[in-house]
């Protein structure tokens, strides 16, 4: 049998590698800016998000039909800690005791805000100013947690109406 030579090199086996290689990368490295791209639009949307009737009006209609569900919260919604200007840390410990004490002047009015609202992107703002106006009269509460923890790192931070489970906890 005989055994034509100049079919198969091992330099051409590596050459072959190294192209596959170069495509792979590039085709990684585009789908990371991609990737890049729209959660920085997405972010931009959320800063400038404001909450106009007809979101009063939805989020009104999805409290209802929680509430009739049993239920007593919806989440309004979700976006990656990475979005907070401290990487969700102040979520994370909204249940510790503030680092800056309150004022005597803010325990006697209770503190305007939570600590964690300046660290949330600016869309969030108009969402807490809704519920104070117009939810927490009536008895809701709002909130932000970290909602999962993907490789035991800060994951996404959840926006959260809620009210009591009962008549008796109201």
């Amino acid at each position: 049998m005989e055994v034509k030579t100049g079919l198969l090199t091992v330099a051409a086996l590596f050459a072959e590698k190294d192209e596959r290689q170069a495509r792979e990368r590039a085709a990684q490295a585009k789908l990371e800016r991609k990737k890049e791209e729209e959660l920085s639009n997405w972010k931009s949307r959320l800063d400038a998000f404001q909450v106009d009737e007809q979101h009063k009006r939805t989020i009104v209609e999805r409290i209802k039909a929680a509430f009739e569900r049993g239920e007593s919260e919806i989440m309004l919604t979700s976006f990656p800690s990475s979005f907070c200007t401290d990487g969700g840390r102040a979520v994370a410990n909204a249940d510790r005791p503030p680092i800056i004490p309150p004022t005597a002047e803010e325990l006697k009015h209770g503190r305007a805000e939570p600590e964690w609202l300046a660290t949330l992107p600016a869309g969030a703002g108009p969402v807490y100013k809704f519920w104070e106006e117009d939810l927490k009269p009536g008895g809701f509460r709002f909130s932000a947690r970290i909602i999962n923890f993907p490789d035991g790192k800060l994951g996404d931070v959840g926006l959260f109406f809620s009210w009591p489970k009962n008549a008796l906890e109201a």
